[in-house]
């Protein structure tokens, strides 16, 4: 029985894995705003290699993409219009990918 339990446990840990690194690892209190988002997603990209680095040019901020779901800073974000991968972004906006690097990021 006591197996049994450990097995579902670890499922679910594994199925909540990115909120689970996100809550041990980040302090509420954290400020991830003003620029910041861009980071907290390397972070997870660093942490989890097959998520993918989204950003949204109508709130102009950065997600996290993993498993099919999206997180940032607060944990789960379910925000998925007018996500861009941010790999691929100069294929959407290559100026604005470049003032979000100068102004944003950099």
């Amino acid at each position: 029985m006591k197996a049994r339990i450990k097995l579902m446990q670890r499922k679910r840990f594994r199925r909540n894995e990115v909120l689970n690194f996100i809550k041990r690892r980040f302090p509420t209190d954290c400020d991830w705003t003003t620029g910041n988002c861009y980071y907290f997603a390397v972070i997870l990209k660093a942490r989890f290699p097959k998520g993918i680095i989204y950003y949204d040019p109508v709130d102009g901020h950065f997600l996290f993409g993993y498993k099919g779901e999206m997180y940032d800073y607060k944990g789960k974000n379910h925000k998925t219009r007018y996500l861009v991968e941010w790999d691929k972004y100069d294929e959407y906006d290559k100026n604005q990918k470049i003032r979000i690097i100068r102004d944003c990021i950099m």
